[in-house]
């Protein structure tokens, strides 16, 4: 009988823990969804508003042609922008070495959502902010050709 006990205890645990889980994801989820949701709005050329200030960060990166493709790299080559809405980290080495369109152009990670520049022919399109951080976000492109590349620049505006 005492095992039998046991066993329920067991389970219950499991069970708490696998409920408790499934509430912490959830949750996880649920406060990336408006990150998300601005992202896709600037890279569908749309305003994104928020509820609550967000930091605004921006890096450098390189496009460069190799190989029948643009690969985005940390020297040489065009330079671009990606644009990081949330708590980001300092370096985004990992996210190098591939091409990004504008289907894969939004990289989740944990508290931060990166807009990626992205290539379709020979058109690159790149995202750099006006601020640090904020709750309205406005873009608003300007593009250029030279040697058969057209490189596209969205000034987001906050």
């Amino acid at each position: 009988m005492l095992t039998l006990r046991y066993l329920l205890a067991v389970v219950a645990a499991v069970a708490a823990t696998a409920a408790a889980a499934v509430a912490v994801s959830n949750a996880f989820r649920s406060s990336q969804a408006p990150l998300v949701s601005a992202a896709m709005s600037i890279i569908a050329g749309g305003t994104a508003h928020l509820d609550t200030p967000v930091s605004v960060r921006q890096y450098l990166a390189y496009y460069h042609y190799a190989g029948g493709r643009w690969i985005l790299a940390n020297s040489t080559g065009i330079p671009v922008y990606v644009l990081g809405l949330g708590q980001c980290p300092q370096s985004i080495a990992s996210l190098l070495g591939k091409t990004y369109a504008q289907s894969n152009a939004t990289v989740v990670l944990t508290n931060c959502v990166l807009v990626m520049p992205w290539v379709e022919g020979n058109a690159i399109t790149h995202y750099a902010a006006t601020c640090r951080s904020g709750t309205d976000f406005r873009p608003e492109a300007a593009e250029v050709e030279a040697s058969g590349v057209r490189v596209r620049l969205v000034l987001v505006f906050c």
